[in-house]
Parts: C-alpha cells; sequence; structure tokens
C-alpha cells in the first residue's frame, strides 16, 4: 500500500495544474495607503479564473471603491474586511495594507472567518486576535506541506530507509528540527539564499533519499541508511530555505510576526505528521490484507521518485540559467 501512496504523490507531482514547488492557493490583495484615508487596491496574488470566480473584496461602508482606488476618508480604513464567496474553492485570502509609516498589517480570512474587524490598532482586540492571526497560519502551514509534493516525497524517502520505530521517530525528527531552524533564520533576516537554488537542490536531495531507499532495498548499508537521522538532519535545513521563502513571499504582519510564524510552523508539522500516519495507517493495512504485488513493483516507484527529482532539478536548473 505504501507503493501505491507513493505513486499517487507522483501522479499529482506531474499532473497538469498540480504545482510541486512550495506553492500556497491564497489570494492576496494589496492595499497601499496614500494618505488621508486613501489607498491603491490590487491583486498581489490574483485569484485564479477557476478557483476564484467571484471573489471580491468588501470594504467598510463608510469607504468607496472605485477602479482600483479606495476612499475612506477622515474614518480610515476602520470597520470590517471581507471576501465575497472565499468558500467557493479558495482556502484562504488576505488583505495586505501597506500604511504610510512602511509597516505591513496583514488580516488571513478564511471560509470560518470570512471577515475581519479593523481598527486604527492592529489586534486591538489582545490575545483573542493574536489567536486567530496564529490559527490562520496554522492552517496555512498544514495547506503549505499538503501541497508541496516534493517536500512530502523526501519524508517517504526517509520513511524508506528508516528501519524500526524509533529510527524512524529520530529521523522525522531531525528533519522537523533542522527546517524549524532555517525558517526562523531566513523569515527574520538573518540568512537568505536565492530560492530558485534552493529549488533545485531540493530537487536533487530527492534523486539523493530516491537512491538511498533503493540501497537500502538491495540490503547495503551505507552512511545514510546507517545513520538517517543525520542525512534528514541535513537536508532539512535545506527543504527549510524552501518553506521559509514561500512564507516571506506570502508576507506576515510586523506586529504579529512572533505568532504568525509559530503558527505556520505549527501548521507545517501537523500536516508532516498526519502524512506520515497516514503512510503507516496505509502500510499496516496492506500488511493486514496481505495484498500480492508483482516482483517490479518493489523497487518501480524508488526509481520514479528519483526520475522525478531528476526532472524537477533539470526544470529548476533551467530557471537559475535563465534568471
Amino acid at each position: 500500500m505504501i507503493r501505491l501512496y507513493a505513486l499517487v504523490l507522483l501522479t499529482l507531482a506531474v499532473w497538469p495544474g498540480v504545482a510541486p514547488a512550495h506553492v500556497t492557493e491564497l489570494a492576496v490583495l494589496r492595499l497601499t495607503e496614500l494618505g488621508s484615508g486613501r489607498y491603491t487596491v490590487g491583486w498581489e496574488m490574483k485569484p485564479t479564473t477557476d478557483v476564484g470566480a467571484g471573489l471580491e473584496p468588501i470594504f467598510p461602508r463608510h469607504c468607496s471603491y472605485e477602479d482600483s482606488q479606495l476612499d475612506c476618508g477622515e474614518e480610515g480604513l476602520v470597520g470590517s474586511l471581507g471576501f465575497q464567496q472565499i468558500g467557493d474553492g479558495q482556502s484562504a485570502a488576505m488583505f495586505k495594507v501597506r500604511t504610510l509609516d512602511g509597516t505591513t498589517q496583514i488580516y488571513t480570512l478564511t471560509p470560518a472567518a470570512p471577515t475581519v474587524r479593523v481598527s486604527r490598532e492592529f489586534c486591538a482586540d489582545g490575545w483573542a486576535c493574536l489567536l486567530e492571526v496564529g490559527g490562520a497560519y496554522v492552517m496555512i502551514g498544514i495547506e503549505h506541506i499538503l501541497l508541496g509534493v516534493d517536500h512530502l516525497l523526501f519524508v517517504l524517502g526517509l520513511m524508506w530507509i528508516s528501519r524500526g520505530a524509533w529510527m524512524l521517530f529520530k529521523t522525522i525528527t531531525a528533519f522537523t528540527l533542522a527546517h524549524s531552524v532555517t525558517l526562523v533564520a531566513v523569515t527574520f533576516g538573518w540568512v537568505g539564499v536565492p530560492e530558485s537554488f534552493v529549488n533545485a537542490l531540493i530537487a536533487l536531495s530527492i534523486v539523493f533519499i530516491g537512491v538511498e531507499a533503493l540501497h537500502a532495498r538491495e540490503g547495503r548499508s551505507t552512511f545514510t541508511i546507517r545513520n538517517p537521522w543525520v542525512v534528514a538532519f541535513l537536508f532539512g535545513l535545506l527543504h527549510g530555505f524552501g518553506f521559509a521563502n514561500a512564507l516571506v513571499e506570502l508576507g506576515l504582519p510586523d506586529q504579529a510576526l512572533p505568532i504568525a510564524l509559530l503558527g505556520f510552523n505549527v501548521g507545517v508539522e501537523l500536516g508532516q505528521i498526519a502524512f506520515v500516519f497516514g503512510v503507516l495507517g496505509l502500510n499496516a493495512a496492506y500488511r493486514v490484507m496481505r495484498v500480492s504485488w508483482p516482483s517490479w513493483s518493489q523497487v518501480m516507484p524508488m526509481y520514479l521518485v528519483g526520475i522525478a527529482g531528476a526532472f524537477w532539478f533539470f526544470q529548476r536548473f533551467e530557471i537559475i540559467l535563465e534568471g
């Protein structure tokens, strides 16, 4: 059954319209303050024709909106913000409000919370608002990891080479700690690596883990197979750059950066844990049902994982050359 799961992931990876590289499917509307309650309005991440059809912004009643211009007068941008039909295929949407003093306020909306109350002070309601921000970023983190097929294939490879429950726990924990470190470091601006370069190296890590999975299947003993947690940690640092680049591109509220960052990281970990337990559950079901698979199916998924990683590497390396 774990082989079937690998084939499903690989199908998603190459299916038209599915982006395997760190894409969070959100709509982001940017508001830039001009002064005197006036804003320019434009899509930073415009919803697609199919997914975002009917996704129209809702502004406070005293504001007038016409031709990408929002005028809220002396009252300013105070009141309810929202989107129409946010539940019709769009998992979440954001308002990015850049004020005259250069700060950016981000309001995240979901089908469960389709409107938000905006005051002159960001999160004036205190902890309730901050928890709402954190919860929204948890959902974004879960969506990001579950849509990141390349990350999931690497985790699947780690599961292939980890022998025993304790080694699997150490390996997944090392991967989690590592990408949490780089996620924080990049978000706070301590380090930075070009996104195209990171994506290409992530693809190579998938090729590497596919090869090592074949070695493990053949009974070989390599450093990676003996110490999968070490390799998981090293490559986890790399994958953390991928998570961080996506989060930085999406944006974080300046006034609630720690809680939003924590929420995103928790969401990524929850999605990753759900994936690991899902695969383990399918594998247990396969053993109970004693399904008979042809001998070639034992190694085919591992070859396909390596091939997918190689394909992504050349695809992303081309982007580096063009850039």
